[in-house]
């Protein structure tokens, strides 16, 4: 038995086999025992059936079990004798049993090139400051209000800001009239509707009013079935309600958790500040991944992308049958962003094992901390739960690639703790 392998390229290994047929002598005859054991036809005891009748009706299916598990066994042991780790299915590109002399093969296989990356200590790219200013502050706060916010019966008028409640009485589109929906309701925030033209013909409605309505829908409607074309409809208006915010009141503010109007607002900016750093922090590593990307090229087996591309399709299938093979059409399109994730995960993992990093207990708890509260569980019942389960790990590993995103953007001090 001889195997002979060749470096393809950075990513492909192709292995060139032979095996003598005297190599499937002791297996065959090991498995042939087994069969004989085991079969049982008719007219004899099972383990009784002559050794030729088992070569007849079973030889082939004995040497290809034979074949097949002294291929895998050769392969395996030559794979881990040269410390290669295959990436996706081996590929077996070229097969000859010729029965008489050897099998001979050809057999590809995919695997992670090794990596060195330079200039991760100095990209260059930092995370800058941001600012919250208070008309961000008071927009938050403003969004917040109209959230916790009741509509009550007017009787007036409807105006700009009020919720118009009718039903449709009949829809024409481009000349074209529309089948009613079962439920022909509407509810209408007047000035903020994807139809600026039916707002304006609703505004200066009563209730118990009929309306015509007659209007362009916009080039830039959220449903392209309509943008541009024109509409008539008819309402019959059965209700005005104006929008009432909540009273800042002692019990409002219980209910949302703070003391008064100024801790509100000190949350919201705390909230809208954390949320730009972050953002600005995500900004900057995928800016220091892709000058790493430039400065250190490599290459990424095709298996990975593939891999990282079904999965992607497949995220939500609750059930693995219903899992879907990508298309090429998908393959296609979804292949550069699959090899960045790939090669931004393969950089984070040098840079964590190069500087040793490796999140500290504390950190793992602040992180169950964060968790436990955004959850509203007991943070021990989440730790028992994570540890239990083995996510414990798992976390620690998106602590660990976390530490190395942030120390190519230098932010150092968390990380050099853990060394």
């Amino acid at each position: 038995m001889s195997v002979e392998i060749k470096e393809t390229s950075a990513t492909l290994r192709t292995l060139e086999v032979n095996i003598p047929q005297e190599d499937l002598k002791a297996p065959f005859e090991k498995k042939l025992s087994q069969y004989k054991k085991q079969v049982t036809l008719k007219g004899f005891r099972q383990g009784q059936v002559p050794k030729a009748m088992i070569l007849k009706q079973f030889g082939d299916s004995i040497r290809h079990e034979v074949v097949n598990e002294t291929v895998d066994a050769v392969l395996n042991a030559e794979l881990k004798k040269a410390n290669i780790i295959p990436v996706g299915q081996l590929k077996v590109v070229k097969f000859n049993d010729d029965k008489e002399s050897a099998i001979t093969m050809t057999v590809e296989v995919e695997i992670d090139p090794e990596i060195d990356i330079k200039g991760y200590a100095d990209t260059g790219v930092i995370v800058p400051q941001t600012a919250v200013h208070e008309e961000e502050v008071q927009a938050e706060f403003d969004h917040l209000m109209k959230m916790w916010s009741k509509d009550e019966h007017v009787d007036r008028a409807a105006q700009k800001g009020d919720v118009v409640v009718g039903n449709y009485l009949e829809v024409v589109i481009d000349g074209e009239k529309q089948e009613l929906p079962e439920n022909r309701e509407f509810r209408s925030l007047l000035g903020e509707s994807a139809s600026p033209g039916f707002d304006e013909g609703l505004t200066g409605a009563n209730a118990g009013e009929t309306k015509e309505i007659n209007f362009k829908y916009p080039d830039d409607h959220k449903d392209e079935r309509y943008r541009g074309k024109t509409a008539q409809f008819k309402v019959e208006v059965t209700d005005v309600r104006q929008i009432v915010p909540p009273t800042l009141d002692e019990e409002f503010c219980q209910k949302v958790g703070v003391k008064d109007e100024a801790e509100l607002k000190s949350n919201i900016a705390e909230s809208l500040a954390n949320q730009k750093q972050d953002a600005a922090k995500t900004k900057a590593i995928n800016e220091a991944i892709d000058k790493l990307i430039e400065q250190n090229p490599f290459e990424v087996p095709n298996a990975r992308v593939a891999d990282l591309i079904k999965w992607s399709i497949n995220r939500n299938v609750q059930d693995p049958k219903d899992a879907v093979e990508p298309t090429e059409e998908q393959m296609k399109t979804l292949a550069p962003e699959a090899i960045r994730e790939i090669k931004k995960h393969r950089i984070l993992e040098f840079v964590a094992n190069k500087e040793k990093i490796r999140p500290a207990q504390a950190q793992v708890d602040a992180r169950l901390q964060e968790m436990a509260k955004a959850y509203h569980i007991e943070f021990d019942d989440l730790k028992a739960h994570f540890r239990q389960s083995g996510r414990i790990n798992q976390l620690r590993e998106e602590l660990r690639f976390q530490m190395a995103a942030d120390f190519i953007v230098g932010i150092r001090p968390a990380a050099e703790e853990s060394k």
